[in-house]
């Protein structure tokens, strides 16, 4: 056999592998079996990764990402329940219900809603976390859900295909503009391999139904406009973004020195460029939740969101460091204080990013946005796993690669969930996290060796 030969039965093999854990995965696999869910993840990573190396034509790997996500078109996630809570939203939608004011808890019990065949199972399913707080997904997702619940009705397997199906169409617009924004910072195309064809990627979108593609999608969408000098059309962008994940709002002050031409700081132009940024985001964001808008909204949103700071832990970091120190200190858990503080600690690195420079370019700018949402997961509370597709999203227009070994390594916190309950393994986060820091610590290094190497050297 010549070595064409065997590279392409070695290529089939890995094709065909790798989607027979997608299968096994989206079928097979309950979410509580962890010592084969890791392991079907760890190689589906190495195939990826061959795949990625092989030399097979970027448009064909593009569209094998695809036919994997297609793997899990008529499966029922089984990683995490949350969209039960998608499909209920969409329910009261329907209903004329706004989510933002209604708790799950208090409509259970409705005539209205026990009228409706799906409502007992969605909120057994969604869990007491999802029935005890108001929704806090955005319009556009809110969008999304009430027009797959609005013809799936009571046949959940259709509303969830409906919903796999926006998820498609949002990562085949990410790879659209994604490709031209890569041309445009003259980066390789196959960069875009390392989202799309990322089985973190993949399982939490595709199976799993997370939103967090939507908002890349426009996202990128916002990206593209912007580096074409359509700001217009970039601040509706980003608030599409912002209308279907809140998370993009900690970008808004790196704008800043992206639109400063001049040499002085805070020049008229640069504030007039950015105030009419602002104002067009505001007037989109606006215009997206009028439907919803209520003089509560704000007050119960604001109190649900708030939990994720002072409430809710899960695949933490340095927070659960400081959480010992000060059971230590205090001998009782200081959530509230802890993760409010490390919030304003958050703002204050967001905000030294912004004022850094005088001036950045298309580059710097989303370099300076993964750093803010790196350093936003390094001293959160929660982390949950499909979290980290924004991060790593923006890693590939950048020289980062830290992205992929978390990627890799956040799969580990699914060690948590057990048949009856969740308990976190301190070993296995350990091991996540230091190898997430030692790589970071690895890249910082190694850039800072490359600079000093570049710098003239004196006679």
């Amino acid at each position: 056999m010549n070595s064409k030969a065997l590279t392409l039965c070695l290529n089939s093999l890995g094709i065909f592998l790798l989607g027979l854990i997608y299968y096994w995965i989206g079928y097979e696999v309950e979410r509580s079996q962890f010592e084969l869910l890791f392991p079907l993840y760890f190689f589906a990573f190495l195939l990826s990764f061959y795949l990625y190396k092989s030399g097979i034509a970027l448009n064909y790997l593009i569209g094998l990402s695809f036919l994997f996500k297609f793997i899990f078109l008529f499966s029922v996630p089984e990683l995490s329940q949350d969209f039960y809570r998608f499909i209920w939203d969409g329910m009261l939608n329907t209903k004329g219900l706004n989510p933002y004011l209604h708790l799950p808890n208090n409509l259970i019990e409705t005539e209205l809603i026990q009228k409706e065949t799906l409502s007992p199972v969605l909120f057994e399913k969604m869990g007491t976390l999802n029935a005890s707080n108001f929704s806090t997904y955005p319009p556009i997702a809110q969008l999304i859900y009430t027009i797959s619940y609005a013809i799936g009705g009571s046949n959940m397997l259709f509303s969830i295909i409906l919903l796999r199906l926006f998820n498609i169409l949002a990562e085949a617009g990410i790879v659209w503009f994604g490709l031209k924004i890569l041309s445009h910072l003259k980066l390789p195309k196959t960069n875009i391999l390392l989202f799309v064809l990322n089985p973190l990627v993949i399982l939490e979108s595709s199976f799993s139904l997370h939103f967090e593609v939507v908002m890349i999608f426009f996202l990128t969408l916002s990206f593209y406009c912007l580096f074409t000098s359509r700001i217009n059309f970039s601040a509706l962008g980003m608030a599409g973004a912002i209308a279907s994940k809140l998370l993009p709002l900690m970008f808004l002050p790196l704008f800043l020195g992206y639109f400063n031409q001049g040499k002085a700081y805070f020049n008229r132009n640069q504030l007039r460029r950015y105030v009419k940024f602002l104002t067009v985001l505001g007037l989109g964001i606006i215009a997206f939740y009028l439907y919803f808008f209520n003089l509560e909204l704000f007050n119960k949103s604001a109190q649900t969101l708030g939990l994720y700071f002072t409430s809710f832990e899960f695949n933490a970091s340095i927070y659960y460091v400081l959480r010992q120190v000060g059971f230590w200190i205090s001998g009782y858990n200081q959530i509230e204080f802890i993760g409010s503080a490390l919030s304003i600690m958050t703002l204050i690195i967001i905000l030294y990013l912004s004022f850094k420079r005088r001036q950045v370019n298309n580059r710097t700018l989303i370099r300076y946005m993964l750093l803010s949402s790196t350093t936003y997961y390094l001293l959160s509370t929660t982390v949950h796993p499909w979290y980290l597709m924004l991060p790593l999203f923006l890693s590939i227009f950048t020289n980062h690669r830290y992205m992929l070994i978390w990627s890799f390594l956040v799969f580990l916190s699914y060690s948590a969930y057990k048949v009856t309950g969740v308990e976190e393994n301190e070993t296995l986060l350990s091991i996540e996290y230091i190898l997430v820091a030692g790589t970071i610590l690895y890249e910082m290094i190694n850039k800072r060796k490359k600079s000093l190497d570049l710098r003239p050297k004196a006679l």
